[in-house]
């Protein structure tokens, strides 16, 4: 089953096309990235996918259903600079807002929703932080716990924008653990992602993005030297040392 199908769509700010005419299909049980340059579209691609944008043209699909359908088969984590850190809560109410969907409005969270948002704290190693501010975290114990409030909610499709901007190294690799134990349980996890050096050893398969679609599929195949000048309109030197195949090269920090 395809977890994901986009087809013909076009988004626009104003008369400026951000998005043109992309088709994508993500089958199920995938870790994918999106990747591209500064203002490629990949963060709007994925809030389009989950209903934050509407399309001028074109149509996202989840698990075969419109998004009206699918809203309780998708959950999304959003950048860390677009959530306001400084609104009271605490870490473990966070996380227990993910099960809010399943309750509807005037059902509160009841034991075993509570049961649930522990047992997911404990999965992303923040179950000591359970009753800290979260204006009082680092930025990788931010994006564990919105991570968790993604995981609570069971959904078989993960969406996730740039989760691993401003986090150090060891909550990089957790969180790459973790997408990848959801991947073999049969979920799909579709991340933005802006280190190009390390797609092909997170990822299974990539979209290359700049508005348009450069190439979709298998990390070996999408990146290539040609695929690559075509979406940021050079080749840099890195490439060769990170690349697959160490073809020649693309830094590290030529996502964004």
């Amino acid at each position: 089953m395809i977890a994901i199908q986009v087809e013909d769509l076009t988004v626009a700010y104003g008369e400026q096309p951000v998005l043109w005419d992309i088709d994508w299909k993500v089958p199920t049980g995938v870790l994918s990235a999106i990747v591209g340059p500064n203002g490629a579209g990949k963060s709007t691609l994925i809030k389009t996918i989950v209903g934050l944008v509407r399309p001028v043209a074109g149509s996202a699909r989840i698990l075969n259903q419109p998004l009206r359908d699918a809203r309780r088969k998708i959950a999304y984590v959003p950048q860390r600079n677009s959530v306001d850190w400084d609104f009271p809560t605490t870490v473990f109410d966070v996380v227990l807002m993910g099960t809010y969907g399943e309750l509807g409005w005037f059902r509160r969270p009841g034991r075993r929703q509570r049961q649930a948002a522990w047992e997911t704290l404990r999965q992303v190693g923040m179950e000591e932080f359970a009753s800290r501010q979260i204006r009082e975290l680092s930025g990788g114990q931010q994006q564990r716990t919105f991570l968790a409030r993604a995981l609570v909610q069971q959904a078989p499709v993960l969406l996730m924008d740039e989760p691993f901007q401003g986090v150090d190294a060891v909550t990089e690799q957790a969180v790459v653990q973790i997408l990848r134990r959801l991947r073999d349980e049969g979920r799909t996890v579709v991340v933005v992602h802006h280190d190009l050096a390390t797609v092909a050893e997170y990822f299974d398969e990539v979209l290359l993005l700049n508005v348009r679609r450069i190439a979709a599929g298998p990390c070996a195949d999408v990146l290539t030297p040609e695929n690559l000048r075509q979406a940021y309109g050079r080749v840099p030197v890195l490439w060769a040392n990170a690349g697959p195949g160490k073809e020649e090269g693309v830094t590290r920090e030529a996502g964004g």
